[in-house]
């Protein structure tokens, strides 16, 4: 069985190398130097990997020839930069491939790699679409460390940064004339890494990329491989206004342009859609919109395909493969940002689980603790005070024959009534704590009905007016008959409340979701600020009648059951207390 505390440990640790990647990402997309970007990847890979020397290495797009352009060892206070001709047959085959490497020597076969001259070593590609445009590595010579494939992930998560970093940065000197969309595709591809929420990444992208392409309108689209289609995320014109008829449309993969670009992962150029039998007129047919040109680059991250961004209609001119390029550059950072997204989602949701479950747990446990102290507890009361009324009557009976002054009679007669009632209230009060952590077995309620026999067990004063508002069409509840008592101490507690000046109690039960939520709120006194966060502590209470039990207890009991209670309180307006329990699904 997984360790609940160790695998919550490594989600932790996973959750804080995410950050810290998306943050070295940020700050290497926004740089436009390509020195300055070379010296703070290796320096990065270096933090990130814990190795003794890392290494870039990048392709000469006139030449195809690899060149070391950066390295650095630990403990090296400068990035040292090259221009040398590498002829490694390693990041060769990475280059051909497309494909990481990882490799490693061991203390007692270091045959099998005779052509590795360090002990281990990891090198990943720098891919911008499926183009490799370098490689990325790290090595440990002389500390005996072999690499790990989370190594080799976090590395080339780095490389996918500093591929579209480095992509920027020569497409930027390459082409100074066009340095303010190029300052605008930087800013989009920062502005979209700057997210770690998947749903804020189609709204921040598609307007400002429509409105620098000149573009009518743009959408994102992403792959949905179960259903071999591609749902549309979003659609913007390049006013910024939301095209709400393509939210979630679905199209099958095997039809369109976008389809097309799913199906191939590379881009589309079209210019005249009535002459290309790839278009589809679907959309155009959905919208009203008409579309006459079309540009489709795919979202690729490590190989894969996750979506496409599509723009329509240049206004000025058709499209080039200029903005395919600058184009692609915006998706790839697209893509990366999405990955990272849905991960950050995933660890946090496994975390979340991993804490529900060890709180249900941690609930679980202290309740049978406490069901058994209660047990243990009413049993010794009932064993030390069941005689003690006996008695008291018994002794009563002894003494009306004996002689003594009416007032001393009176006296003793009271006192031993109040023996008589007072014991009796204890051991019902002992009854009522054991009841509370009994075992009742756990079936499918009917909520409405608990709620009813809940109201017909309390004792509403004439001055305080019920008015409820229970939905009949509530899910059962896997639950005990125990929910009724917890009803039955929030009701008494709103009374209370309310005693004095009278009120109004309100009781609502309704859906939220798959589950059920009771609310019961009173126009008492309220719960003031210093003490609204403490009163579901244990042996907490306002009233020195109170034993400071019951709203504690009703927690607990809610949380057992996988459910929970909150409050809210204005003082000298009134409480709310919201109940909350998940629907019994039904059978598929």
């Amino acid at each position: 069985m997984t360790n609940p505390l160790k695998a919550n440990q490594q989600l932790t640790q996973r959750l804080q190398e995410l950050d810290s990647l998306f943050e070295i990402g940020k700050s290497v997309t926004a740089l436009l130097d390509l020195e300055a970007i070379l010296n703070s990847v290796v320096k990065a890979a270096l933090t990130l990997s814990q190795a003794e020397e890392s290494y870039l290495l990048l392709v000469d797009e006139a030449s195809g020839q690899l060149y070391r352009r950066a390295e650095t060892t630990w403990g090296q206070a400068e990035v040292k930069s090259f221009w040398a001709k590498v002829t490694d047959p390693i990041p060769e085959r990475v280059v051909n491939t497309r494909e990481p490497v990882i490799l490693s020597k061991t203390e007692n076969q270091p045959e099998k790699t005779p052509d590795l001259n360090v002990f281990s070593l990891v090198n990943v590609p720098l891919k911008v679409g499926q183009t490799v445009i370098g490689v990325l590595g790290i090595n440990n010579g002389h500390k005996k460390r072999a690499f790990t494939p989370h190594d080799q992930e976090l590395l080339s998560a780095l490389a996918d940064w500093a591929a579209i970093a480095i992509q920027n940065a020569k497409l930027y000197a390459a082409t100074k004339e066009h340095g303010r969309d190029l300052e605008l595709i930087n800013h989009i591809s920062r502005m979209v890494a700057g997210t770690l929420e998947v749903e804020q990444i189609p709204r921040l992208l598609i307007q400002r990329t429509a409105e620098i392409f000149e573009a009518e309108c743009g959408s994102l689209a992403l792959i949905d491989r179960e259903r071999q289609a591609i749902i549309f995320q979003a659609a913007y014109d390049n006013q910024g206004t939301e095209i709400k008829s393509m939210k979630d449309f679905l199209m099958p993969i095997n039809q369109g342009i976008v389809g097309l670009v799913a199906r191939t992962g590379q881009p589309y150029i079209v210019n005249d859609v009535r002459d290309n039998p790839a278009w589809s007129p679907v959309v155009d047919q959905l919208t009203g919109f008409q579309t006459k040109k079309v540009i489709a680059v795919p979202l690729i991250v490590e190989g894969e395909v996750l979506g496409i961004i599509e723009l329509l209609n240049k206004q000025k001119e058709d499209f080039t493969p200029e903005d395919v390029k600058l184009l692609t550059l915006v998706a790839s950072s697209t893509a990366i940002a999405l990955k990272n997204a849905h991960q950050y989602a995933a660890l946090k949701a496994a975390n979340e689980a991993i804490k529900q479950a060890q709180a249900q747990r941690i609930a679980t446990e202290r309740w049978t603790v406490l069901g058994q102290a209660a047990g243990n507890l009413a049993h010794r009361i009932n064993n030390s005070t069941a005689l003690v009324p006996i008695a008291a009557q018994h002794l009563q009976e002894i003494l009306q024959d004996i002689e003594m002054p009416p007032t001393v009679r009176k006296d003793v007669n009271e006192n031993l009534d109040r023996i008589r009632r007072n014991t009796l209230y204890t051991v019902e009060l002992a009854m009522a704590l054991l009841r509370r952590f009994r075992k009742f077995p756990s079936e499918a309620h009917d909520v409405t009905a608990l709620i009813e026999k809940a109201i017909e067990a309390v004792n509403i004063p004439p001055n305080i007016r019920l008015v409820s508002h229970l939905d009949p069409d509530l899910p059962p509840v896997d639950t005990s008959n125990l929910l009724t008592d917890a009803f039955v101490e929030i009701i008494t507690n709103a009374l209370k409340m309310m005693e004095d000046q009278g009120g109004l109690l309100r009781i609502a039960s309704f859906k939220v979701g798959s589950n059920v939520s009771i609310q019961i709120t009173d126009t008492g006194q309220g719960i003031s600020q210093d003490n609204i966060g403490r009163i579901f502590d244990m042996f907490y209470t306002t009233n020195p009648q109170g034993l400071g039990f019951g709203l504690w207890w009703v927690k607990t009991f809610l949380e057992q059951q996988n459910g929970q209670i909150t409050v809210e309180s204005q003082f000298g307006e009134g409480s709310t207390f919201t109940m909350t329990l998940p629907g019994k699904l039904p059978l598929p």
